[in-house]
């Protein structure tokens, strides 16, 4: 029986070799190597999946760590101010500010011939405001690269209003208002 059994497999792998199907031969190859890579490829990877994961918690775990011990020192990890108020400007630094403001206006080829400025105090809070009003003279496009520049430089500047007026369609010149908001820590003269 076994004879008979191995004699008609032997034919029909002659046979199968002699008039060989490409289409069920690659699905056969498709087959070996997907049993392949899920037996020998995959579990390896899984496992380096599970400990790059483990890495990371241990990572983030260790580094609010360290954040709640620099928290508890009165400081920053990372070299911020231990004080959230401490990045707004102090009176000197405003002071400077409205130079700036006006050097850049100069630069811009534009003229300030005068300003409102106003302190403006919180009522029981820690900033104060500096309110900047500006009538400003010139092109409309130097005027738009002034308040780009202006809030380019300065990160706790905001831009209240802008008004722009035409005397007559054949003008270049713009007539602007601009209105800057400048926050500051209150009663800080350093």
């Amino acid at each position: 029986m076994a004879a008979r059994f191995l004699t008609t497999a032997i034919a029909w792998l002659r046979h199968a070799a002699a008039h060989v199907r490409p289409l069920p031969l690659v699905a056969l190859l498709l087959v070996a190597a997907s049993v392949i890579a899920q037996v020998v490829l995959l579990p390896g990877r899984d496992a380096a999946i599970e400990q790059a994961e483990r890495e990371l918690v241990w990572a983030e775990k260790a580094l609010r760590r360290a954040a709640m011990a620099a928290e508890a020192e009165g400081r920053q990890p990372d070299g911020a101010p231990a004080s959230p108020l401490e990045r707004f400007q102090s009176e000197a630094q405003r002071n400077a500010t409205l130079g700036r403001l006006l050097d850049i206006a100069s630069e811009e080829g534009l003229q300030i011939p005068t300003g409102d400025y106003r302190l403006v105090a919180a009522k029981g809070g820690p900033l104060e405001r500096y309110v900047l009003t500006l009538p400003v003279r010139g092109q409309y496009l130097s005027i738009r690269r002034y308040v780009a520049a202006v809030r380019a430089e300065f990160a706790d500047l905001a831009v209240d209003d802008v008004t722009l007026r035409r005397e007559s369609v054949a003008t270049n010149e713009v007539e602007a208002q601009l209105r800057f908001i400048v926050f500051a820590r209150r009663g800080v003269a350093s």
